[in-house]
């Protein structure tokens, strides 16, 4: 099929390098779309430590959606396994599930987070809420500042895999007790659409961005 003439001129234009950067997006997009990039990219982020009994299992917030309310699957998959450690593991006598209206959204992730939870189980007054963080760090604060009043000694910080380094050196940074990283369990939900993987990639990208952002205002 031959090429419009004004499209002709532009393919002869564009200089090699601009192809070979062409081919490396296309190549980078069907491999985030089709294989576990976005898992290898993460795992430089990962910090896991052995479950142990704590005060308190701290849940973050990962994003509901604006429209409908629903949690994103990375929120999703965040609180199946915290649901399950509760359960199952036995591991605190409270969730906290933080997470407020991030920017224009009109929806809490808390409030959502937490009806999940009951709907998997976890009676609603095993369950505190932290409705207002809008981000990693304000999460970090404001449970901080609740486990004080509460008399907290030790927390789990669960996350998303990629988001546990920062997550916890924030914990950490705001003067929280002994933490325990966990990483969500990413088999709680599907994840292999190419839809969910691109979208599991754009978040370990973000990391990154977030990672080097608050390395440079000495946050990190």
């Amino acid at each position: 099929m031959m090429l419009p003439p004004r499209y002709g001129k532009l393919y002869r234009k564009l200089p090699p390098a601009a192809w070979l950067l062409t081919g490396v997006l296309l190549i980078f997009i069907i491999l985030s779309g089709f294989t576990n990039l976005n898992v290898v990219l993460g795992r430089v982020w990962l910090e896991q430590q052995p479950l142990q009994p704590v005060d308190a299992l701290v849940i973050l917030g990962g994003g509901v959606n604006q429209d409908t309310g629903v949690l994103s699957f990375k929120t999703e998959e965040r609180v199946r396994t915290g649901a399950e450690l509760f359960l199952k593991n036995k591991i605190a006598p409270v969730v906290v599930v933080t997470g407020g209206k991030v920017g224009a959204n009109p929806y809490a992730e808390a409030p959502a987070m937490s009806k999940l939870l009951q709907q998997l189980g976890v009676k609603e007054n095993y369950i505190l809420q932290d409705d207002q963080a809008q981000n990693t760090l304000e999460n970090a604060t404001n449970v901080v500042t609740m486990g004080r009043k509460l008399g907290w000694k030790s927390v789990i910080v669960l996350t998303s895999d990629f988001h546990t380094s920062r997550a916890c050196t924030f914990f950490r940074n705001a003067g929280a007790p002994p933490v325990t990283c966990r990483a969500a369990d990413r088999s709680t939900v599907t994840q292999g659409s190419p839809l969910r993987r691109w979208q599991s990639t754009k978040g370990v990208l973000r990391e990154y961005v977030a990672n080097c952002y608050y390395w440079l205002i000495g946050k990190r």
